[in-house]
């Protein structure tokens, strides 16, 4: 089957064929498939491998009637040539793995149906299955070639059918030219669902393409939060080990607390060791053993380990945080902990102050801390962006910026209630940053 101009190349797509097309595909012979698929291909088609083997079988059956009519086949006479003149294109293709260039296709379909033509049928023929030919030729090329071309080739059989009628002599005239007509709309059908097909094929690669990238920044995302908190935290335990070897050198407490803080800096390390492993692991090996990831219910024991670590942690909460859904609780509990990683990074001898609240209607994180004299930011680092990212996917409105004398994170998330479950809306709207 000839190409179709101005169509993409579904190369990109042919892996999102749709259910039935496959189907359809995979019930015909092998070999025969397999090298008209790669010609369709090559050509730019969506056509299933047999609408062009139809087409090669509609244009050899109207020749071998034709020729029946007019006693051509046994013993068979020159004019039986036609035969070999619209086999040409499927033979090239499947035989020998070549095509015709399309003009010589179609002016060979058309000859052989003038050729025809000019050979009347035997007296007592009803109706000339010639012209059938050229309702044939012109189905195949408006679905391969567009219209303008199947208009020209359209016309040109109809000029052919007057002439015949006028010459030679065309039983049943009429039934010639609604023939062509047909030929004409059936390919003009083909074409539109051809092109409907491709651009639906295009729309699903580029929802692929999308929530492919959409994943790999939500796991861009999981990591940074994991190695971000499990280092502040680290470094946390190892500057409290620091500072007992300092204070209290030679002392049996002092070697205690540097042997308690360097355990949990390894446990640490080790957990985060392995969330990354789990993370990363999605990417290659799809979905590993089921793990419950943190949510809302977990920033309680969030807060308690950095505390464990050192930083100075004045939390309260209210409500039940239990009640949130885990999605909605996952990213609650992922900006805590980035807005209290940050808090060790940068300013780890001050005060974090920690509410949260959960109603029915809203959940309400504030992260509060002092700012460390000289301290300066450009939000451009991307724990901000991060953490803006998931306040979008709750549809929440973030504010992070400075407030007086301390570094404020508040986010608040609307939440609707649905069989006992808090969730967010999920806006796809973006939330609302203040950045530095």
């Amino acid at each position: 089957m000839p190409e179709t101009r101005g169509l993409p190349s579904l190369g990109p797509v042919r892996a999102l064929a749709d259910s039935s097309l496959a189907e359809t595909v995979t019930s015909g012979p092998g070999w025969l498939r397999a090298r008209i698929e790669e010609h369709v291909e090559a050509h730019g088609l969506a056509y299933p491998w047999w609408i062009p083997v139809l087409s090669i079988t509609g244009q050899t059956g109207a020749v071998v009637s034709a020729l029946s009519l007019r006693h051509q086949l046994t013993p068979p006479g020159v004019i039986a040539l036609t035969i070999p003149m619209v086999l040409l294109p499927g033979v090239m293709m499947i035989g020998f793995q070549r095509h015709l260039p399309h003009l010589i296709e179609t002016l060979a379909g058309l000859a052989a149906a003038a050729w025809l033509l000019t050979d009347p049928p035997s007296a007592g023929a009803a109706l000339d299955t010639a012209p059938a030919l050229l309702a044939f030729v012109t189905a195949e090329v408006v679905a391969r070639d567009g219209v303008r071309n199947g208009l020209f080739v359209a016309g040109t059989s109809v000029a052919m059918i007057g002439a015949a009628a006028i010459g030679p002599g065309l039983a049943g005239t009429p039934v010639q030219l609604v023939d062509v007509l047909l030929g004409f709309v059936i390919g003009y059908m083909l074409l539109w669902q051809m092109r409907a097909l491709t651009a639906e094929r295009a729309a699903r690669a580029g929802e692929y393409a999308r929530a492919t990238l959409a994943e790999r920044e939500r796991i861009a995302r999981e990591i940074h939060d994991l190695v971000a908190h499990s280092l502040s935290v680290t470094l946390l335990q190892i500057t409290g080990a620091r500072h007992a070897l300092r204070d209290v050198a030679g002392s049996t407490s002092a070697v205690d607390e540097v042997d308690e803080a360097l355990a949990d800096a390894e446990r640490v390390g080790r957990q985060a060791m392995a969330d990354i492993r789990q993370t990363v692991s999605t990417l290659a090996d799809g979905p590993a053993a089921v793990h419950a990831l943190p949510g809302g219910a977990d920033i309680a024991d969030l807060v308690a380990q950095m505390e464990r670590a050192g930083l100075a942690v004045d939390y309260v909460e209210s409500g039940d945080p239990r009640r949130l859904a885990q999605a909605t609780g996952l990213g609650l509990y992922r900006i805590a902990q980035e807005s209290l990683a940050n808090i060790a990074k940068h300013a780890p001898a001050s005060t974090a102050r920690v509410r949260f609240t959960v109603t029915s209607r809203q959940a309400h994180l504030q992260v509060r801390n002092a700012l460390p004299a000289g301290l300066t930011g450009d939000g451009a680092g991307s724990g901000l962006a991060g953490m803006t990212a998931r306040a979008e996917q709750l549809g929440a409105t973030l504010a992070a910026a400075p407030t007086g004398s301390d570094w404020l994170v508040d986010l608040r998330v609307p939440l609707r209630e649905r069989n006992g479950v808090l969730s967010c809306p999920l806006r796809s709207g973006p939330g609302r940053r203040m950045a530095w």
